[in-house]
């Protein structure tokens, strides 16, 4: 018979369509994953599942090794380059990395059991949910909390708030784990700074440390009507990818703060796509300047030949990265509230947490789920406002006023 610790069994057998497990590390979440994905196997014997994790690496090291370990039998039946467990039941458990989350589209499942969910982003999420909307399947998501992104502020908080009754949550500590070491998170406890222990050890939402841009709660706000009208400049910042999503972002400035109003993220779309997407932007916000990622000049160029205003853009990463720091120390930069996507990024772009020896003091960040972040840099460290020059003129030379383009 399954021994679980009492927090663990709530969570087990939790009845909403969606439950989540927010727990100290090595407390048994993937451990509960396992056995509650073997039970919804026994109840939809011929039925559709899906076994997600973050990564690739994740999904098949740390997962699908404890689903396999707990439930050995079902070794002989997957098929790893598909993706696949086929059993004689006639059910199909599909396992899928979250690294490209529309990869994930087509399955209809009956139920799905995403682990380190809090490491994945907020399109994940809204897919997976889409994958179950016709079955009523359950999903169940175990996960450290990592960050403050859509986890907490999708899920955590309309269920401490009663708003969404289809919503179940549990968490408990390392500790509560009875095989997990006293001595150990004793010691823990003391070495790390307090939110880093909260967040890894007591299973509570805090902050990740090493955050590339700790944006404060102030700066989340409400969409402003009329901004458009008012603001000095309106462009967009552009990052290319296909099997990676592609990103853009919609910046306006006003008064000297940069207002983040728009954005889209979606993979697997060609250049034609991205730029049918960039001209609606701009018909919507009428936007002037577009800055998008200069890696890649074909794409670049095809952008020209469809009469998007492309400017040039700057290279400079720690420059970008520290310009638009200095920006939310200084209050000058604000995100709509309808952003979520680019809150969700903001709220896991980090450095990595240790640094190897004799690497520069300053790192770049972790390249993970980051492209509405390298968009809005684009845009923002790349600007320049149009400026207007009076050259000083001598008794025998008319005054000469220089062009608005030219910088002398």
């Amino acid at each position: 018979m399954i021994q679980f610790h009492p927090k663990q069994q709530k969570a087990f057998d939790f009845v909403s369509q969606f439950g989540t497990a927010v727990a100290g590390v090595q407390s048994g979440k993937t451990f509960l994953g396992s056995y509650w994905a073997l039970k919804k196997i026994a109840e939809n014997p011929d039925k559709a599942g899906i076994i997600v994790a973050p990564t690739y690496k994740i999904l098949q090291q740390a997962t699908m090794k404890k689903f396999f370990d707990i439930a050995p039998s079902y070794r002989q039946y997957y098929k790893e380059q598909k993706g696949e467990i086929v059993l004689p039941s006639g059910a199909t458990i599909f396992t899928r990395s979250a690294d490209n989350p529309l990869g994930l589209e087509g399955i209809t499942a009956h139920w799905i059991w995403l682990d380190e969910g809090g490491q994945c982003s907020l399109l994940t999420w809204t897919v997976l949910r889409s994958r179950v909307s016709m079955t009523g399947g359950q999903i169940l998501i175990t996960t450290t909390p990592y960050n403050m992104g859509w986890l907490y502020q999708d899920f955590f908080i309309p269920w401490r708030d009663k708003l969404d009754k289809q919503l179940s949550f549990f968490t408990w500590r390392s500790i509560d784990n009875p095989y997990f070491r006293q001595e150990f998170y004793d010691a823990e406890k003391k070495r790390l700074p307090p939110e880093e222990f909260a967040r890894r050890y007591e299973g509570e939402f805090r902050k990740m440390t090493g955050l590339v841009w700790d944006l404060p709660q102030e700066a989340v706000v409400e969409p402003l009507q009329g901004l458009q009208k008012k603001a000095e400049a309106r462009i967009a910042g552009v990052d290319w990818g296909f099997r990676n999503p592609a990103a853009i972002v919609v910046c306006y400035l006003y008064d000297n703060v940069w207002h983040i109003v728009d954005e889209w993220k979606s993979a697997e779309k060609t250049t034609a796509e991205i730029i049918q997407v960039l001209q609606n932007k701009i018909k919507d916000h009428h936007i002037t300047k577009v800055y998008p990622d200069p890696a890649e000049p074909d794409r670049i160029e095809e952008c020209k030949r469809a009469n998007i205003p492309i400017y040039d853009t700057d290279k400079d990463i720690e420059g970008g990265l520290s310009h638009i720091k200095q920006l939310i120390y200084e209050k000058r930069f604000l995100v709509f509230n309808t952003c979520k996507e680019t809150l969700d990024e903001m709220s896991m772009y980090h450095y990595p947490e240790s640094k190897e020896e004799n690497k520069e003091a300053k790192e770049l960040p972790e390249k993970f789920n980051d492209h509405l972040c390298d968009a809005l840099r684009y845009a923002i460290y790349s600007y320049q406002p149009a400026k207007t020059f009076m050259a000083s003129a001598t008794s025998p030379i008319k005054p000469y006023y220089g062009d608005s383009d030219i910088n002398y």
